[in-house]
Protein backbone atom coordinates (compact mmCIF):
# COMPACT_ATOMS: atom_id res chain seq x y z
CA UNK A 1 0.00 0.00 0.00
CA UNK A 2 2.66 2.18 0.72
CA UNK A 3 4.03 1.83 -2.70
CA UNK A 4 0.86 2.51 -4.34
CA UNK A 5 0.62 5.95 -2.58
CA UNK A 6 4.08 7.18 -3.44
CA UNK A 7 2.89 6.20 -7.00
CA UNK A 8 5.92 3.16 -7.16
CA UNK A 9 6.21 -0.31 -8.81
CA UNK A 10 5.51 -3.31 -6.78
CA UNK A 11 8.58 -4.83 -8.12
CA UNK A 12 10.70 -1.64 -6.91
CA UNK A 13 9.35 -1.27 -3.43
CA UNK A 14 11.59 -1.40 -1.08
CA UNK A 15 9.68 -1.89 2.50
CA UNK A 16 12.85 -1.07 5.14
CA UNK A 17 13.20 1.96 2.84
CA UNK A 18 9.87 2.97 3.21
CA UNK A 19 9.96 1.90 7.12
CA UNK A 20 12.97 4.69 6.74
CA UNK A 21 10.49 7.16 6.15
CA UNK A 22 8.07 7.13 8.65
CA UNK A 23 8.87 9.73 11.41
CA UNK A 24 10.00 8.95 14.59
CA UNK A 25 7.48 10.70 16.64
CA UNK A 26 4.68 9.92 14.14
CA UNK A 27 1.20 10.62 15.55
CA UNK A 28 -0.38 8.13 13.41
CA UNK A 29 1.15 5.67 14.52
CA UNK A 30 1.04 6.11 18.18
CA UNK A 31 -2.61 6.22 17.39
CA UNK A 32 -2.19 3.24 16.60
CA UNK A 33 -0.64 1.90 19.52
CA UNK A 34 -3.11 3.73 21.62
CA UNK A 35 -5.56 1.22 20.36
CA UNK A 36 -3.70 -1.42 21.43
CA UNK A 37 -3.50 -2.35 17.29
CA UNK A 38 0.36 -3.91 18.22
CA UNK A 39 0.26 -7.64 16.94
CA UNK A 40 3.46 -8.43 15.61
CA UNK A 41 5.27 -5.36 17.71
CA UNK A 42 8.21 -6.68 19.44
CA UNK A 43 7.72 -5.68 22.76
CA UNK A 44 4.25 -4.31 23.01
CA UNK A 45 2.64 -7.39 21.57
CA UNK A 46 1.78 -9.39 24.55
CA UNK A 47 -1.82 -9.19 26.51
CA UNK A 48 -0.64 -7.22 29.30
CA UNK A 49 1.05 -5.19 27.46
CA UNK A 50 -1.68 -4.25 24.90
CA UNK A 51 -4.31 -3.55 27.84
CA UNK A 52 -1.81 -1.09 29.12
CA UNK A 53 -1.81 0.98 26.03
CA UNK A 54 -4.99 2.44 26.57
CA UNK A 55 -4.46 3.53 29.80
CA UNK A 56 -1.07 5.13 29.09
CA UNK A 57 -1.57 6.46 26.07
CA UNK A 58 2.19 6.78 24.66
CA UNK A 59 2.87 9.58 22.90
CA UNK A 60 6.09 9.57 22.41
CA UNK A 61 9.03 6.84 22.15
CA UNK A 62 10.34 7.57 25.75
CA UNK A 63 6.64 6.79 26.82
CA UNK A 64 6.94 3.37 25.50
CA UNK A 65 10.02 2.85 27.57
CA UNK A 66 8.09 3.21 30.88
CA UNK A 67 5.37 1.07 29.54
CA UNK A 68 7.44 -1.80 29.10
CA UNK A 69 9.43 -1.33 32.26
CA UNK A 70 6.39 -1.12 34.50
CA UNK A 71 4.51 -3.97 32.81
CA UNK A 72 6.44 -6.29 35.05
CA UNK A 73 5.79 -8.66 37.55
CA UNK A 74 7.86 -6.65 40.14
CA UNK A 75 6.26 -3.14 39.45
CA UNK A 76 2.58 -4.61 39.11
CA UNK A 77 3.35 -6.88 42.20
CA UNK A 78 4.27 -3.55 44.37
CA UNK A 79 1.29 -1.73 43.13
CA UNK A 80 3.32 1.00 41.39
CA UNK A 81 1.60 0.62 37.61
CA UNK A 82 -1.53 2.41 39.12
CA UNK A 83 -0.01 5.21 41.22
CA UNK A 84 2.03 6.06 37.73
CA UNK A 85 -1.04 6.35 35.66
CA UNK A 86 -2.77 8.91 38.50
CA UNK A 87 0.04 10.57 38.15
CA UNK A 88 0.70 10.69 34.82
CA UNK A 89 -2.94 11.68 34.07
CA UNK A 90 -2.11 14.86 36.71
CA UNK A 91 -5.08 13.16 39.51
CA UNK A 92 -2.78 12.50 42.00
CA UNK A 93 0.00 15.12 42.84
CA UNK A 94 3.63 14.03 42.64
CA UNK A 95 5.32 13.46 46.26
CA UNK A 96 8.61 12.70 47.06
CA UNK A 97 9.78 11.55 50.90
CA UNK A 98 12.82 13.90 51.85
CA UNK A 99 15.14 10.44 51.56
CA UNK A 100 13.97 10.22 48.13
CA UNK A 101 15.29 13.47 47.04
CA UNK A 102 16.79 12.43 43.77
CA UNK A 103 13.42 10.83 41.99
CA UNK A 104 12.06 14.62 41.72
CA UNK A 105 14.93 15.21 40.05
CA UNK A 106 13.74 12.87 37.43
CA UNK A 107 10.51 14.57 36.16
CA UNK A 108 9.47 11.31 33.62
CA UNK A 109 9.34 9.57 36.90
CA UNK A 110 6.53 11.44 38.11
CA UNK A 111 7.18 10.88 41.76
CA UNK A 112 7.52 7.12 41.66
CA UNK A 113 10.92 5.28 42.30
CA UNK A 114 13.09 4.38 39.10
CA UNK A 115 15.08 0.68 39.22
CA UNK A 116 16.96 -0.99 37.28
CA UNK A 117 15.81 -5.14 36.56
CA UNK A 118 19.11 -7.10 35.81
Amino acid sequence: MIHESKGQKADSFDPIAALAEIPPEDPHVYDAICRADTIGVFQIESRAQMAMLPRMKPRKFYDLVIEVAIVRPGPISRGMVHPYLRRRGGQEPRYVAASFAFVDSRPHARGSLSFKSR
